[in-house]
């Protein structure tokens, strides 16, 4: 995890490291499938209303793939888009709509923006009383959005995808002006996360 204070307000802006995204999901996989589908789509980059939206309809398979997956939102803040998904949350999503009979066109998490502030503060807290690291306190939804943000830019640049930031933005719902791009270099864009340092350094004469 890093951490980084707010630049005119208390508190502190987080970075979640992969290992630390898991143990958040595997913390409420079993017992509450639904929490488990929201922190995922909130890791794939939707804000708290994008998620409260998603509804089965919304998954799409790619043109000539067979297991990658794209996730359509018709009424994002700049309008539709659609962002790259896992699998995983695809088939995850599949199974409630069985389990649950949800129709195609309802949605997935039907519940307020309270509710979503709520399911995130009983995970970080029970995390941060099992891990006994205090910085987990400060992690709120919007904290997941960065998360995916800052790993998707740096996983593509570090890969040379030279227009690693156009499609970051592109799948986040960034709008593509010079203010949307501040708004994202300084409120999202994070420390270098520490699986792309790992893997930049075995490049280094380091022993």
């Amino acid at each position: 995890m890093q951490a980084r204070p707010y630049p005119s307000k208390s508190g502190r802006r987080l970075w979640l490291s992969r290992i630390e995204q898991q143990q958040l999901l595997d913390l409420v996989d079993e017992d509450y499938p639904r929490r488990r589908i929201a922190l995922d789509l909130a890791l794939t980059g939707l804000r708290s209303d994008e998620v409260r939206n998603v509804e089965p309809r919304h998954f799409e398979r790619l043109d000539g793939s067979d297991d990658k997956w794209r996730l359509v939102i018709p009424d994002g803040k700049t309008g539709t888009r659609s962002t790259p998904v896992a699998r995983d949350l695809r088939e995850r999503v599949k199974y409630l709509k069985s389990a649950a009979r949800l129709r195609a066109d309802e949605p997935i998490i039907d519940v307020s923006t309270r509710s979503l502030r709520d399911w995130i503060s009983e995970a970080r807290e029970e995390l941060a009383d099992d891990l006994g690291d205090d910085r987990w306190h400060d992690l709120g939804m919007h904290d997941l959005r960065r998360t995916w943000a800052t790993d998707t830019f740096y996983s593509l640049a570090f890969e040379g995808v030279p227009i690693a930031e156009e499609l970051t933005m592109a799948w986040g719902g960034w709008a593509m002006t010079d203010s949307g791009r501040e708004t994202f270099r300084r409120n999202y864009l994070g420390p270098v996360p520490d699986h792309v340092t790992s893997r930049a350094m075995d490049h280094l004469p380091l022993q």
